[in-house]
């Protein structure tokens, strides 16, 4: 019995010591298997960084050669030439700096501009011939410079890791002959002062920055008034030209959290070769290109009596003129070219495409519909569209162009006056398709009585340069859409010399849904009734936007010049009298009356008539890792 018992102690003794040693290989080899995977993971996270670092480097380097007398200089490149350019910059200055790297693979770019994408540098890069690429399908290679491509860096890990571990690295940028503010969702050139909270998503441009809590707002008796409402919010972030002290000063402002809480503080990042437009060399040259398009070449020397004087030359001494007139009205019935040496007026054309030259004054005043082709004037242009659908052409005044559609009017082709230019919507939807060149003062107005909501709207596919003051208030400005799309793909891009106004936008209205949602972008719901402005905004002069009773909202951006002050709060305001009751509650979590919201497809639209610029721009825009 003695025996059996030192037996099985033997036996437990050794059970118990194989189990011992099971557990301890096992914690051993977890060990080491832990610490392979921390070092795998370690190397993961190592590749990548080196893989995002050489795509901003890359980028960084190729913004230093779009400068003048470098290898990328704009008066160097054409539409045939560039991709080879670009191709051979990136074989001679890039690859050969990484390759002595042992966590870079191989470097290519792929152009996506058209309808398939193309690898500039051929096969060497095998991995970025199997991806998948977004090819945008770019109608305009053969005429313009606007190229999208793709950096692809693949990394792998250094010989002396463990493992296998391999990364793709994609970076998609745009080069295109566009001024630098189209690349911000808000900037000022000057002073950028932010009161209250506005809420932008894109990166902001600002010389210098000031911020403060409290909104300015103005009473109907003309009463300056403040509110106090959260910090603004910025989903982005802050470039400037470096200056040491604005620089500073917009750092400490993120330091002392002076933006909005429930999101990150913006970084301030530089923009040291930021390009401005020269406003009356482009003016000039856009509207000689139109004119030149109707035998009108003024060579140069834009004044109006010049124009008068062109058009009664070129186009009213033929000996054709014709003017079937009934006490000062136009007959119904003409057809072809119009051609008079007196002021007219039109009620009713029964057959469509009548041209109207026209030595004195165009006055119409339309109750039925009509489809009228160009109108060239050397007094006033003066059309009021009562009732019925109209339609026009061109229309060239060397006075001013006043365009009332109590009923839907659209404009087709190009406006050019040598003075004002108005186009008020009331109780209607407009369209114009054409770009529009003001002499003198711009206003795009709707009916400021609207009792059951804003129902004035303007469809833009357009350029538009006012060399005057510019004013935009009470009604909605959208894009055009094509026939072929889902949703409004035309725009407004906006330019004016002198002041911008944008008021009563949306007044005393607001969201249905007026809690932020909890996601990336804080913007207002899709589904929402109330229609952002399609539109880039521009001035060469000072700018003040309000977002107090007004709802400002923007798709595309706004930029100024000169200083660009925002005055904006969250929440539902009904009367100005009444705001600071209005908002006694948190205003934190609601939408702000004041979004911009910035839209990259202006960037790839309506370039033909945009700002020239002395270099071509590189705008950063996806990054993916793989």
């Amino acid at each position: 019995m003695l025996t059996n018992q030192r037996g099985n102690a033997l036996l437990t003794v050794l059970i118990t010591t194989l189990v011992m040693v099971t557990i301890g290989m096992a914690i051993i080899s977890s060990t080491i298997g832990g610490a392979k995977r921390t070092e795998v993971r370690e190397t993961d996270i190592d590749i990548t960084y080196e893989g995002l670092k050489a795509v901003e480097e890359i980028s960084a380097k190729l913004v230093s050669e779009l400068q003048p007398s470098k290898k990328l200089d704009i008066n160097q490149l054409t539409t045939g030439t560039i991709n080879s350019k670009v191709a051979d910059f990136i074989q001679s200055d890039i690859i050969p700096t990484y390759q002595s790297s042992n966590t870079i693979k191989c470097i290519t770019v792929v152009d996506v501009s058209s309808n398939r994408a193309s690898n500039l540098l051929g096969d060497h890069c095998g991995r970025a011939n199997t991806l998948q690429y977004h090819t945008f399908g770019l109608d305009f290679l053969d005429t313009n410079l606007t190229r999208v491509y793709e950096i692809i860096v693949h990394t792998k890990n250094p010989e002396s890791e463990q493992g296998k571990v391999e990364k793709i690295v994609r970076k998609r940028i745009i080069l295109s002959p566009i001024p630098s503010f189209l690349k911000y969702t808000l900037g000022s050139r000057e002073l950028l002062e932010l009161n209250g909270s506005p809420h932008l998503v894109g990166n902001v441009y600002a010389h210098s920055l000031d911020i403060s809590e409290d909104a300015n707002y103005q009473l109907s008796n003309q009463t300056d008034k403040k509110v106090s409402a959260p910090f603004p919010s910025i989903i982005g972030d802050i470039y400037t030209s470096y200056e040491k002290t604005n620089y500073t000063h917009m750092k400490s402002l993120v330091d002392t959290h002076q933006f909005y809480p429930s999101i990150s503080a913006p970084d301030i990042k530089q923009d040291s070769q930021f390009t401005d437009i020269s406003f009356d060399q482009t003016y000039g040259e856009e509207v000689g290109k139109v004119l030149s398009s109707l035998d009108l070449s003024l060579n140069n020397n834009l004044t109006q009596t010049n124009l008068r004087n062109t058009i009664t030359n070129n186009l009213l001494t033929d000996g054709s003129l014709f003017f079937p007139l009934v006490k000062g009205i136009l007959n119904e019935n003409v057809q072809g070219v119009v051609k008079a040496d007196k002021s007219i007026t039109v009620k009713r054309l029964i057959h469509s495409g009548v041209d109207l030259i026209v030595k004195g004054d165009v006055n119409i005043l339309a109750d039925s519909t009509m489809n009228i082709g160009n109108i060239i004037s050397t007094g006033n242009v003066t059309i009021s569209n009562v009732t019925g659908d109209m339609s026009i052409g061109n229309i060239v005044a060397a006075g001013k162009v006043s365009i009332e559609a109590n009923a839907p009017v659209v404009l087709k082709e190009n406006i050019v006056s040598f003075d004002n230019i108005s186009f008020q919507s009331q109780n209607s939807t407009s369209s114009i398709e054409g770009n529009i060149f003001s002499g003198k003062n711009l206003t795009i107005q709707g009916d400021s009585n609207d009792p059951d909501g804003e129902n004035d709207e303007v469809k833009f596919n357009s350029v538009i340069y006012a060399k005057g003051k510019t004013s935009i208030s009470n009604l909605n400005i959208t894009g055009i859409k094509d026939a072929s799309e889902t949703s409004p793909t035309g725009q407004l891009i906006l330019l004016s010399k002198g002041e911008l106004l944008v008021t009563r936008m949306n007044e005393f209205h607001y969201y249905s849904k007026e809690k932020e949602k909890k996601e990336n972008d804080l913007l207002p719901d899709t589904s929402e009734t109330i229609k952002p402005l399609q539109a880039f905004l521009y001035t060469d002069s000072d700018a003040t936007l309000y977002g107090v009773g007004s709802l400002f909202y923007v798709n595309g951006g706004v930029f100024s010049k000169g200083n660009l002050t925002v005055n904006a709060v969250r929440g539902k305001v009904d009367d100005m009298d009444r705001i600071e009751s209005d908002l006694f509650s948190n205003q934190e979590q609601k939408l702000s009356r004041f979004i911009v919201h910035y839209n990259r497809d202006v960037l790839l639209s309506k370039l033909e008539a945009l700002p020239k610029v002395e270099s071509l721009s590189l705008i950063s825009d996806e990054i993916i890792v793989q």
